[in-house]
């Protein structure tokens, strides 16, 4: 039988060394995503803030609109207007019948 050897001669992968020995209650390195699960901030940079406004992403009627109207808890779903805005996106991409 052939055992493992911890140090492999193998080209292209480096050696290393033994493994530190950890108990079950050691702790263990968190993701920066569950690290950081407080209250985060962002500062935009003055030209990213010129481009947030010309990007037309700010002061929308139709979106200021739509914001207040979800939320007051008013807005309204129709699963008919969904139903008919998949239909023509669907139809959209089939390819052109040869006429």
């Amino acid at each position: 039988m052939n055992p493992i050897q911890p140090k492999s001669n193998v080209p292209g992968i480096a050696p290393t060394g033994p493994r530190p020995e950890r108990s079950a209650n050691s702790p263990v390195a968190k993701t920066p995503s569950e690290a950081s699960v407080g209250q985060e901030q962002v500062t935009l940079s003055a030209t990213a803030q010129a481009l947030l406004q010309a990007s037309g992403n700010t002061g929308n009627p139709r979106v200021e609109a739509l914001r207040q109207v979800v939320a007051s808890g008013t807005y309204a779903i129709s699963p008919e207007q969904i139903a008919k805005g998949l239909t023509t996106d669907q139809l959209q991409m089939l390819p052109k019948s040869g006429s």
